[in-house]
């Protein structure tokens, strides 16, 4: 809203700006004990990999994690992994083969991770129209989406895991730092995959996470039902937006309105509003209502 009436210039790449510097917070955080809530962590174990967790938290995910390698380990696979496995290793890192091995690994799991979650999500929503054009199965399984998602979900597994691993060669020692750095450099990955969405979204969390540990360490205020005080203000905004400015929505919002109240979001004469300098009727410029002129003097001609 603020960019369309010129009193702020979009930032290039800022969704990216502001997930690494959310992904910095979120894995620093990660790498010191006790700093995280039990659902974050486990969701940033399963896409970094628990060697990176303090030790005291990850030793039975570690040792689960070294025996189901061995078991699922493919037999035309079995020599280039147990060179990859044999490559050096530091002292201090708690994975249990060489480095280049857990780079690799986390990269092509992650890569995987995304390339199906993106490639479920196609097929579900094409799959009424698969049974008379099964040419959308090539589409779906050759996703443009599902390939950049795999590839930044695994280049920030994999970002992450080689700083950490590289710093502690550098530095001979092993720091919940390595984890601000390492996440800082894996959010760009972002890059593959444009999210403002998942952006907005991480750093919202974040600023929740980091109000509460204020709040219990006394140096901010605990207050009364603010989740409901904030999700009134947002609601009334969002609907405000919808009515006097909707190009301004996210389009997947402003579907969603249109879907819920019937199209009827849609069915309102904006070009009336268009006085308040909003460009109301932008998505509808030519929209007017079929009026009994029996009861209104209203002319499109007045309003063009």
């Amino acid at each position: 809203m603020l960019t369309s009436r010129g009193i702020i210039r979009p930032l290039h790449n800022g969704e990216v700006v502001l997930f690494s510097i959310t992904s910095a917070a979120y894995l620093y955080l990660f790498r010191k004990k006790d700093e995280l809530p039990k659902s974050i962590s486990s969701a940033l174990k399963y896409v970094v990999g628990s060697a990176e967790a303090p030790p005291e938290l990850n030793a039975n995910d570690v040792k689960n994690t070294k025996t189901k390698s061995a078991k699922l380990k493919p037999e035309f696979l079995r020599l280039l992994l147990g060179r990859l496995q044999q490559t050096p290793k530091h002292r201090l890192c708690q994975h249990h083969h060489g480095c280049l091995h857990y780079v690799l690994q986390g990269f092509c799991r992650q890569f995987g991770l995304g390339y199906v979650i993106q490639t479920v999500v196609k097929f579900l929503s094409h799959l009424p129209k698969i049974p008379f054009q099964p040419s959308i199965l090539l589409h779906i399984f050759f996703n443009k989406d599902s390939l950049s998602l795999g590839a930044f979900l695994g280049c920030y597994s994999a970002i992450f895991k080689a700083v950490n691993c590289v710093l502690r060669w550098f530095r001979d020692r092993d720091d919940s730092v390595h984890g601000l750095v390492a996440g800082f450099l894996a959010g760009w990955s972002m890059m593959m995959y444009k999210s403002s969405v998942i952006a907005l979204y991480a750093a919202t969390k974040l600023g929740e996470l980091l109000y509460f540990k204020g709040i219990k360490a006394g140096v901010l205020p605990y207050i009364k039902c603010a989740d409901i005080v904030i999700y009134s203000i947002s609601t009334a905004f969002a609907f405000h937006a919808a009515v006097l400015e909707p190009h301004n929505l996210r389009p997947a919002y402003w579907k969603f309105l249109l879907r819920v109240t019937g199209n009827r979001f849609a069915q309102m004469n904006r070009r009336l509003v268009d006085v308040f300098g909003t460009n109301a009727s932008k998505l509808y410029p030519d929209y007017w209502p079929n009026y009994d002129m029996r009861f209104t003097s209203l002319n499109p001609l007045d309003f063009s």
